[in-house]
């Protein structure tokens, strides 16, 4: 067994030589000092540093993003994405180790005809070895491709991650549409009423001679203005329940929400500072995930153009019968190295370092398409939440002013000063003016949310419910 105690300390030496390839560096990208339409004060803080729990303070919408994550499929489909990364980060890991095997086997006949060895009969041969084959990892070949497994398995839990940022997005952004609907449909059923009363009052006075048919007829189009827009509103209504229920993992059916019209965002909206975008966005961070699987991936191409050196031996037991197996004359072993070197396959692995260069190249630039269209959507975000506040306040003053004038053109046409089509007109804009008020809130807040996903909040795991403590039995407290 002295050779084999040589060749161990030779054999740690080779396996600690230098990977060969490159070595991963983040690529370069331009960092703007500040964000663009800042919508806070400049600061550290940002609000994607808050879980969404803490953002959108709404117990009915909290109740929908917990049931949204234990039971979205698209989710699921993620998760089951990152156990196979895991599995496969193992898959590799498996060539650091030698590779064992048990080979057994036996037969029993005739290996001759009697012809050319007369007076030989059947013969046995038994034989049960174990083999063992130890790539040494001289150049990285093993540890390069281990790293890209991992690389691999970093980027597919990222994009676990963007999952749940675009699913805790989307319910909540469906959440607002939907909030923004009953007001829609709470202001045609009001209005709907009230032009009803317009409608039996202009045909009870065109019954007693003292109308028109003119006055009745533009109340009945006025009428069926707000009376087609309750069954419009109730069709999309139930169209973004359908969205919200598979979202949520379940079946088309009624969902349950505030009756408070909209859900409160946060008054100030920091939203930190550029560079710690690259940190938080899971996109960003899988797209450099890439980077670094791709950079693995070189080396491993490099080292298979390099020669392999591998340890091999094996230990076993043989015989003509299976009781001769086991005395002394029936140990075989072996031990020795394999050193297998390419010389010519036509140009296949420079072809394949080529290739592997290429996909480092694009890795690279999809990094950085990542973190520009990642700014963009930040400045887009951070001036839709901006002037959409802007516009808010104006339609705020819109709903008001009509509002005050209906009452004045109803006061003008009660004292005989003008007649009831200049009432008409003011109940048209009202009506107008209150839901492009409720769209602009809705806006809002889904600028809000946005730009809560542009800065890669809400991916967190939200906590575990606190355990509820048992009642008391009965007639005990």
């Amino acid at each position: 067994m002295r050779p084999a105690r040589r060749l161990v300390p030779a054999a740690l030496l080779l396996a600690s030589a230098c990977a060969v390839g490159p070595r991963y560096q983040r690529p370069e990208v331009a960092t703007p000092p500040a964000w663009r339409f800042e919508v806070g004060p400049q600061e550290a803080a940002s609000i994607a540093d808050l879980p969404w729990w803490e953002v959108f303070r709404d117990p009915e919408l909290e109740t929908l993003l917990r049931e949204a994550l234990a039971n979205n499929q698209d989710l699921r489909l993620a998760a089951a994405r990152v156990e196979e990364s895991r599995a496969l980060v193992g898959v590799a890991r498996a060539d650091f180790y030698p590779q064992i095997g048990l080979d057994a086997g036996g037969t029993y006949g005739q290996q001759f005809a009697k012809n050319y060895t007369p007076g030989l009969g059947p013969v046995g041969r038994w034989s049960a070895n174990v083999g063992l084959s130890w790539e040494l990892d001289i150049w990285g070949r093993v540890r390069n491709a281990s790293d890209a497994a991992k690389a691999g398995l970093l980027a597919t839990e990222e994009g676990r991650r963007a999952v749940v940022l675009s699913l805790v997005s989307d319910v909540a952004q469906a959440y607002a549409d939907l909030l923004e609907l009953d007001r829609e449909l709470e202001i045609s059923r009001r209005n709907t009423e009230t032009r009803q009363g317009t409608l039996d009052l202009f045909t009870k006075r065109s019954d007693g001679g003292i109308g028109n048919d003119l006055e009745v007829n533009q109340a009945k189009a006025d009428l069926a203005v707000t009376a087609a827009a309750i069954p419009a509103t109730e069709r999309l209504i139930a169209l973004k329940e359908s969205q919200l229920a598979v979202l949520l993992g379940r079946p088309p059916g009624p969902i349950a929400r505030s009756q408070r019209g909209t859900y409160a965002v946060p008054p100030a909206l920091p939203m930190g500072v550029p560079a710690a975008l690259l940190e938080r966005r899971p996109d960003v961070r899988a797209a450099e995930d890439g980077v670094m699987a791709a950079t693995s991936l070189v080396g491993v191409a490099v080292a298979n153009r390099l020669p392999k050196l591998s340890l091999e031996g094996v230990i076993g037991l043989a015989g003509p019968q299976l009781t001769s197996m086991f005395s002394p004359e029936g140990l075989v072993w072996g031990i020795g190295g394999n050193l297998l070197a390419p010389i010519f396959q036509g140009g296949r692995l420079s072809s394949e370092e080529e290739a592997a260069r290429a996909r480092l190249e694009q890795s690279v630039a999809t990094y950085r398409q990542s973190v520009l269209t990642a700014w963009r959507e930040v400045a887009d975000a951070a001036v839709s939440v901006r002037k959409l506040r802007e516009v808010a306040v104006q339609e705020e003053v819109r709903a008001k002013a009509s509002r005050a004038a209906e009452r004045l053109a109803r006061m003008r046409y009660d004292g005989g000063v003008s007649s009831y089509l200049e009432v008409l007109d003011a109940q048209r804009s009202t009506f107008q003016a209150e839901i492009d008020l409720a769209r602009v809130r809705r806006d809002e807040v889904v600028s809000v949310v946005q730009l809560y996903r542009a800065l890669g909040g809400g991916w967190q795991d939200p906590p575990s419910p606190a355990p509820q403590a048992e009642a008391p039995p009965a007639g005990k407290r």
